[in-house]
C-alpha cells in the first residue's frame, strides 16, 4: 500500500495523492519493508530514499549520502541529492499478477532541470521485499539534452548505499545467464559442446574501488545481510560462438565475413565487452556498500533529445534482500520473481504441451523445405498430434507466403488459415505461428518500397541474414508494421507465436530511431544495439496486451541471438535448443541428453515453465519412452514426422501426456531437487508439490540400477504415485525405482485425491492409471501385485468388485478403512466402491 504522512487528500476513485505540506513523503510498505519517498512538495528539494525492515524499523538501504539517480543534462552532473526537484503527483494502479504499480511523479524546478520531469515507477507485491522499478524523463514544453561524462555514458539508477555489519567481509555474486557453450556436455564426448547459452556463477570482491560484473543479477552481502540487484535488459554475455573456427579473433581486429549467422563486410573494430550494454556496480564505503545499475555502452546518444515529443526511459531494474548470505535464499527470491513478478500475463506461465513441424520439415531432404506445408500434410499431422494430446500446433517456416510477407501462403494456403484454425478447434488445439521478425525476402515490394531500412555491411551491401534473406531494422517505423503484420494473424486465430533469428546485426543505419546521421557509425550502431532487445520487448507487450491468451517464446537456439537476458520473460518464454550437440533427425537418447542438459544447468534458478524445448516422440531407436519422459520434464515440446510413429505408441504417449498435465499446474512454482548430471546412472529429477502431495519423479539412467526416492509430503492427499512400486509409511513415500536397463528411464506421476479421501498407500506393481469417481476406485496395474488402499469412513464402506482380486486382509484404523487387495494378473482394472 502507499502510506502519506501529515496532512494529505486521498482521492479514493482514482487513487492519487495530494499534498500540501513543504515537506512529505510516500511510503510504500508490506508486511516485510517499507520504502520511504521523502521530498518537498512546495519549495527545490532533494529526494531520499530509504528502505526498512518493518518489524524492526532498522534501515537496510538509503540514497542518503549516494544519489538515488544521477545523470548529465545539459551537460551538468543532476541527482537526486540536488535540491532541484518538488514532488508533483502520485498514482497507484493494480497489476494482473497481484502486485501494486506506484507512479511518483517529481519536477525540476531550478536549472538546468526547470521543467524536466522525473517519473519513478515502483511495483510491490505482498510478503516479498522485492521492488521493480524504472525511471522516465519527461517534459510538457521545455528541451532537453542527455549529454555523455568525459566521452562515457554516466547514467545510475537505481543506486542503493546498502548497510555494512561492523568491518565483516563483504563479497559479491555474479549470476550470468547468456554464456555461449560455457561448459562441455557431461554425457558422449566430454570435450564437445552444447550449442546452448549457460549460467555461470562468479564471486567477486567488493573494495574500496568500483566494480561493475554484467549480470544481469548481482548480490551482495555482509553476512548478516544480502541484497540483490537485477536489470532486464538482454545480450550474450560475450563474444564465443560469433566466429568461425578458423579465425581467431582479437580485440580491435576488423570482422569480415566472420559472424554465424550472418554474412557481410564488417570493417569495425569489436571488443570484448561491446555487449555489455548495462553493469551492476559496488563500491565499498567504509563499512557499507554501494550498489547501482550503470549505463555502459548505447544507453543513450551524447546529446539525445528529451522535449514534448521524446521521452527517455531506463530498463527496469529489481531489488530485494534477504537475512543471511545462503545463495539459495537468493536463487529462491530469484524464481518468484521470474515467474511471478516480472510478468503480468498467466498465458505464458500455464504449462502446455506443444507440436512444431520444422522437425518434420527437415526430416526427408528429398522433399521441400516449406512446400511440404500443404493443407492435407498439415491436416494429417494435427490429426497425428492430437493423439499426443498437445494444447499448442506451431506452423514453422514456410506457412509465410514470404520473409516479411506475414500472412499465409498464396498459392500452397490458398484459402488462408481458416481451414487450418477450424480443424485446430474441433480437437481444441491452439494454433501458432514462426515468424522471423527482421527477415525480409528481397524480392518482395515491402523490400524495395523500405530500402532504408535494408540493414547494411560496410561496403554497403545488404547483410545476408537467416536463409540468406536481408534483415530489416527493427528500430526504426518498421516496428509498428510488424505489429500490425501480428495483429492479423492473432484476429486470423494465432494464440503463438515463435520468434526466431533475432541477431545482432549491427545496424548503422542513420535517421531512424537510434541516431541521425550527425552521429558517428559506432555511436549509432551502438544505440541500435541497446535499443532492440527493448524494442523486441516493447512489441511483445503490445501483442500481449491485445491479445492476453497470445504466447510469445523467443528463439535463443544460436550464438548472436540478441534476447538472451531477463527481459523476454517480461512478456514471454524462451525456446532454448534446437538439437544442441546432436542434430535433426536423432530419435536417440543423445539429443535428449542435450535437451535435459537446460533442465540440470538452469534448474533452481529459472524456473522450467519459462523454457521450450521439443523431442523426438518416435521408438525409432527403441528409445520413444527415454524422449518423452524428457518433455514430460520440462519443455513439453515434440516434434518430428508422426506418419513414422504408429497409432498404439501415440496413444500411449497420449496417456503419458494426460497424467502429466493433472499434476503440471501444481509444479509451476516448485524447485526441482536433482541427483546427478546428465548422463549419470541414476540422474532423477524429484519436483514435488509437498503440500498438495502432487508431482513427478522423473529418473534416467545409462547404466542398469535401482534406487529408492524418499518423498516427504502431505501423504493424506495422494491419490496414487503411478508407475513404480511404493509404499507410505506416515508422511514419507519411498518409491523404489527400477531401472534395467541402458539407456532407460521412469516417470513416477503423483496424483492428489482432490480431498475425496481415498490414497492408495502401496503397491508391489506399478499402477499404470488411477481415479476416484461416482463413489467408485478404478486403477489399472501392469502386472501382478498388491494394493493397500486408504478410505476416509466419511466416504463409505469399501467393496472390491472385480472379480480377479482377492482380499487379503480388510480392517479400520481410526477414522479410516484399510483393505489390501491382490491380483494375479497384469493389465487388469481393480475397482473398488464405496457404501455408505
Amino acid at each position: 500500500m502507499i502510506r502519506t504522512l501529515f496532512s494529505i487528500l486521498l482521492f479514493l476513485t482514482n487513487m492519487l495523492l495530494s499534498y500540501s505540506y513543504e515537506s512529505d513523503s510516500i511510503i510504500i510498505e508490506n508486511g516485510l519493508y517499507s520504502k520511504h519517498f521523502v521530498f518537498n512538495s512546495a519549495t527545490a528539494g532533494s529526494i531520499v530514499v530509504d528502505v526498512r525492515i518493518n518489524n524492526t524499523g532498522k534501515s537496510v538501504a538509503s540514497t542518503k549520502r549516494r544519489p538515488y539517480f544521477e545523470f548529465v543534462i545539459n551537460k551538468e552532473i543532476v541527482s537526486s541529492n540536488d535540491r532541484l526537484w518538488i514532488f508533483k503527483t502520485a498514482s497507484t494502479r493494480k497489476m494482473g499478477n497481484g502486485g501494486t504499480e506506484h507512479s511518483i511523479l517529481f519536477e525540476g524546478v531550478e536549472d538546468p532541470v526547470a521543467g524536466l520531469q522525473v517519473q519513478i515507477l515502483q511495483q510491490s507485491f505482498g510478503e516479498s521485499t522485492l521492488i521493480r522499478e524504472k525511471l522516465l524523463l519527461l517534459t510538457e514544453k521545455n528541451s532537453f539534452e542527455l549529454n555523455k561524462l568525459n566521452g562515457n555514458l554516466h547514467f545510475r539508477f537505481p543506486v542503493y548505499e546498502v548497510s555494512g555489519n561492523g568491518g565483516k567481509v563483504v563479497e559479491g555474486t555474479e549470476v550470468r545467464i547468456a554464456s555461449f557453450n560455457k561448459r562441455p556436455i557431461t554425457f558422449g564426448d566430454k570435450k564437445k559442446a552444447n550449442h546452448m547459452y549457460y549460467p555461470d556463477i562468479n564471486r567477486f570482491e567488493i573494495t574500496d574501488q568500483v566494480t561493475s560484473v554484467k549480470g544481469p543479477i548481482s548480490i551482495v552481502s555482509n553476512g548478516d545481510l544480502s541484497w540483490i540487484t537485477t536489470y532486464e535488459h538482454a545480450s550474450q554475455d560475450d563474444l564465443t560462438g560469433l566466429f568461425k573456427k578458423d579465425q581467431v579473433q582479437q580485440e580491435g581486429d576488423f570482422v569480415n565475413d566472420a559472424m554465424q549467422g550472418v554474412k557481410g563486410v564488417f570493417e569495425f573494430p569489436l571488443a570484448r565487452d561491446d555487449f555489455k550494454f548495462l553493469g551492476i556496480s559496488t563500491l565499498l564505503s567504509g563499512n557499507n556498500i554501494h550498489v547501482f545499475v550503470e549505463m555502459i555502452r548505447g544507453g543513450y546518444l551524447d546529446g539525445e533529445v528529451i522535449d514534448g515529443d521524446h521521452s527517455y526511459s531506463t530498463v527496469w531494474t529489481s531489488s530485494a534482500f534477504y537475512e543471511g548470505n545462503d545463495l539459495e535464499d537468493g536463487k529462491e527470491i530469484l524464481r518468484h520473481y521470474l515467474l511471478n513478478q516480472i510478468c503480468e500475463n498467466p498465458a505464458s506461465r500455464r504449462p502446455e504441451f506443444y507440436y512444431n513441424t520444422w522437425g518434420m520439415q527437415r526430416n526427408d531432404r528429398k522433399k521441400p523445405l516449406r512446400g511440404i506445408l500443404t493443407y492435407d500434410r498439415i491436416f494429417e499431422e494435427i490429426n497425428y498430434a492430437a493423439d499426443l494430446g498437445v494444447d499448442i500446433f506451431v506452423l514453422d517456416d514456410g506457412w509465410e507466403n514470404a520473409q516479411g510477407e506475414w500472412y499465409p501462403h498464396k498459392k500452397r494456403l490458398s484459402d488462408g488459415l481458416s481451414p487450418i484454425k477450424d480443424k485446430l478447434d474441433t480437437l481444441g488445439i491452439k494454433m501458432g505461428l514462426w515468424y522471423s521478425p527482421m527477415g525480409i525476402d528481397s524480392t518482395t515490394d515491402r523490400y524495395l518500397e523500405h530500402q532504408n531500412w535494408v540493414i547494411r555491411d560496410s561496403e554497403g551491401n545488404p547483410i545476408m541474414a537467416q536463409w540468406d534473406h536481408p534483415a530489416f531494422d527493427f528500430v526504426s517505423d518498421f516496428f509498428y508494421l510488424f505489429i500490425d503484420d501480428c495483429k492479423s494473424m492473432i484476429d486470423a486465430g494465432c494464440r503463438f507465436m515463435k520468434w526466431d533469428a533475432i541477431n545482432t546485426f549491427y545496424s548503422n543505419l542513420p535517421n531512424l530511431h537510434h541516431g541521425s546521421e550527425a552521429y558517428p557509425e559506432e555511436e549509432i550502431r551502438a544505440r541500435y544495439e541497446y535499443l532492440l532487445p527493448i524494442y523486441v520487448v516493447e512489441a511483445m507487450r503490445i501483442l500481449t496486451e491485445y491479445e492476453p491468451e497470445l504466447v510469445i517464446e523467443i528463439d535463443l537456439t544460436e550464438a548472436r541471438r540478441v534476447m538472451v537476458g531477463l527481459a523476454p520473460l517480461s512478456y514471454g518464454k524462451f525456446f532454448w535448443m534446437n538439437n544442441g550437440a546432436s542434430s535433426y533427425n536423432d530419435y536417440s537418447t543423445y539429443r535428449s541428453k542435450s535437451m535435459r542438459t537446460i533442465v540440470n544447468e538452469f534448474a533452481g534458478l529459472v524456473p522450467l515453465e519459462l523454457f521450450t524445448f521439443a523431442n523426438y516422440p518416435h521408438d525409432i531407436t527403441g528409445n520413444m519412452k527415454y524422449n518423452v519422459h524428457n518433455s514430460m520434464l520440462a519443455g513439453h515440446g515434440f516434434w518430428g514426422n508422426l506418419q513414422l510413429m504408429n497409432s498404439g505408441d501415440r496413444k500411449w504417449i497420449g496417456d503419458q501426456v494426460v497424467q502429466s498435465k493433472k499434476v503440471l499446474p501444481y509444479l509451476v512454482d516448485v524447485n526441482p531437487i536433482i541427483t546427478g548430471a546428465v548422463g549419470d546412472s541414476p540422474e532423477i529429477y524429484k519436483i514435488v508439490n509437498k503440500n498438495e502431495a502432487a508431482g513427478q519423479i522423473i529418473a534416467f539412467t545409462s547404466k542398469p540400477v535401482e534406487k529408492e526416492v524418499v518423498v516427504e509430503m502431505e501423504c493424506q492427499k495422494m491419490l496414487v504415485a503411478l508407475n513404480s512400486q511404493y509404499s507410505i509409511v506416515n508422511d514419507e513415500l519411498t518409491i523404489s525405482l527400477e531401472l534395467d536397463n541402458e539407456d532407460s528411464s521412469v516417470a513416477v506421476i503423483i496424483l492428489p485425491n482432490m480431498d475425496k479421501g481415498v490414497t492408495i498407500s502401496s503397491t508391489t506393481s506399478p499402477i499404470s492409471s488411477a481415479e476416484v469417481n461416482n463413489s467408485r476406485l478404478t486403477y489399472h496395474v501392469a502386472e501382478p501385485g498388491t494394493q493397500t488402499v486408504l478410505i476416509d469412513k466419511k466416504v463409505g464402506k469399501p467393496k472390491v468388485i472385480s472379480t480377479n482380486t482377492l482380499i487379503v486382509d480388510d480392517r479400520t484404523i481410526d477414522s479410516f478403512y484399510q483393505v489390501t487387495v491382490e491380483t494375479s494378473m497384469g493389465d487388469s482394472d481393480i475397482v473398488i466402491e464405496f457404501q455408505n
